[in-house]
């Protein structure tokens, strides 16, 4: 009986491993099942790694890992979050990489690594500040983790902003919490606190930056990823009226007034090549008269202008000349280049500064 049981030993060994086998495989089958769900139905995002680390189990050399990632979506509050995948060495990610995710829609907790996308079928409708068509970013390979990184919601319906950094801080996660003023003409800063994972550099506090809101819900507000203006950032001494958000602003939503030229003082360009193109820069103290019934003021303009004539129009002494202002600041003007029949000004500059605009 003894020896039976001796003999027993190997068999009893070999059916509990091919058990646990079976159950390995069982798991692991089911996991490949959901996670080709999650690939064929679920949202793509792009996640911040934080931790990654082995389970343990492995399958074919494979090992299995266990990742800790935020879940960017610029717009919404970042997401921590844990699932376990197999994971080849060669694709193994790293700690602080960003990688891309499929998230199940029903259970935002369930995720799974994702191939990485081409920009062919990502589109983004982010309206242009002045009201027109929308802008169609090209999604190169430079730019397609900024845009997956985006909430549904501002893909869709995004419109660019401008604001002024009041404050940025550390989170218990990797993202930033910043306090924000939104600037724009006519209206009173409005502040607003969000919280997100920022690529790069984060902006400094007292920095103006260009930011994303949801058209629908003024409430969803997101900093803008720096590939859908090619990099750009708003010089510290920049005027206020950009080219992208509050120029093109001032000239559809400004008060209306006439100006008269009260003295004209041509500035160097310190620009030879534009010079010679037949652009000029020139400070201009212009009498204010506004068509809406507050008092006239004086106030001091610099521009450039792009050609002789257009110089010689808007800079002869006592030349009456279309205005748009601020009314919440009427310091801020612009000479209304559009009445005058020139056009918009910073057409050029928006197609210069974003792609496929």
């Amino acid at each position: 009986m003894e020896d039976f049981l001796l003999a027993s030993i190997p068999v009893l060994i070999a059916i509990v491993a091919i058990g646990i086998t079976a159950l390995v495989i069982g798991v692991q089958l089911a996991k490949f099942k959901r996670r080709r769900h999650l690939l064929q139905h679920g949202e793509m995002a792009v996640a911040r790694v934080v931790t990654i680390s082995q389970t343990g189990t492995s399958v074919n050399d494979v090992p299995e890992m266990r990742l800790v990632v935020d879940v960017e979506r610029a717009g919404e509050q970042p997401r921590r979050i844990t699932f376990a995948q197999l994971i080849d060495l060669g694709s193994m990610p790293r700690a602080g990489e960003r990688v891309y995710v499929m998230i199940d829609p029903k259970d935002p907790d369930r995720a799974t690594l994702a191939p990485s996308p081409t920009g062919a079928g990502i589109k983004v409708t982010t309206s242009s500040a002045d009201g027109g068509s929308p802008v169609e970013v090209d999604l190169g390979n430079d730019s397609v983790h900024d845009v997956v990184a985006l909430s549904p919601r501002l893909r869709e319906h995004g419109q660019l902003g401008i604001a002024k950094v009041v404050s940025i801080s550390s989170t218990a996660t990797t993202a930033k919490q910043l306090v924000l003023d939104i600037d724009k003409i006519g209206i009173a800063p409005r502040r607003v606190t969000i919280t997100q994972i920022v690529d790069g550099a984060s902006p400094d506090a007292g920095e103006r930056v260009y930011i994303l809101i949801d058209s629908e819900d003024p409430n969803v507000v997101a900093l803008l990823p720096a590939s859908m203006t090619n990099g750009q950032r708003i010089p510290a001494m920049a005027n206020r009226l950009d080219p992208l958000v509050l120029g093109p602003q001032i000239l559809r939503d400004g008060a209306k007034a006439t100006g008269t030229i009260v003295s004209a003082i041509q500035q160097p360009m310190n620009n030879p090549a534009l010079e010679a193109k037949g652009c000029s820069k020139w400070q201009l103290v212009i009498d204010v008269k506004p068509e809406d019934g507050p008092p006239p003021y004086q106030a001091t303009l610099v521009i450039s202008f792009t050609n002789p004539e257009k110089a010689q129009r808007a800079t002869r002494i006592g030349a009456d000349v279309p205005l748009r202002y601020d009314p919440m600041d009427r310091q801020t003007f612009a000479i209304d280049s559009i009445a005058m029949g020139y056009g918009d000004p910073y057409e050029a500059v928006r197609k210069m500064m974003l792609p496929n605009n």
